[in-house]
């Protein structure tokens, strides 16, 4: 994947998701996405919160240090959520087949993601990788440069804002300049409808 950061013909697109605990057990509450546009537009930014399956809430774990942690209660995610199908839908329609998708902990995000799809009856459509793949062509400075980034501003934890954190202090090592934001599209702009 030489020169992955620039490529035209891929999307770079960077995932995080936030869970009801670390443990065997846990599900997917939150999944977010900062989608790469380019250097002159803005990085796409959007988030989903995931009602939890009759099943979850039944066998599955729910950690309150976890709670504390992404500030997410239970009942908002059951009152706000949106449906595990929804979720799936909006991820394959943004992310597609053709989309690089980094994401810093690839084990655990990939575990919820399994858990999401399974729970939908839903095919993943894309393949994450660890988003050190993007940074395979960084000189000694823009790894320092990156890790300073990164360590300056701490993880807020919520999946939007650590997905656009690491895309964007990423990108700003690539580029030199720091990316703006806007948001990503819904559901239905793919066609579906929006929960």
């Amino acid at each position: 994947m030489k020169n992955i950061l620039n490529r035209s013909d891929r999307r770079i697109a960077f995932l995080d998701v936030e869970a009801s605990a670390l443990e065997t057990g846990s599900y997917p509450i939150e999944v977010g996405v900062a989608l790469v546009r380019g250097p002159s537009e803005p990085i796409g930014v959007g988030a989903k919160l995931i009602r939890p399956t009759a099943d979850w809430l039944k066998t599955g774990l729910w950690s309150k240090s976890s709670e504390a942690v992404h500030g997410l209660s239970l009942e908002r995610v059951q009152r706000e959520g949106e449906p595990v199908e929804a979720v799936c839908d909006w991820l394959n329609g943004l992310l597609g087949t053709d989309t690089i998708l980094a994401t810093d902990a690839p084990r655990y995000d990939q575990d919820w993601l399994d858990t999401l799809f399974a729970a939908a009856g839903r095919h993943q459509k894309f393949r994450i990788f660890d988003f050190q793949v993007l940074t395979r062509d960084f000189s000694a400075d823009q790894h320092r440069h990156l890790a300073y980034l990164l360590r300056k501003d701490a993880p807020p934890h919520r999946a939007a804002e650590d997905a656009l954190r690491l895309a964007s202090k990423l990108m700003e090592t690539h580029w030199g300049h720091p990316p703006r934001k806007s948001p990503l599209p819904t559901l239905s702009d793919f066609g579906g409808e929006s929960q």
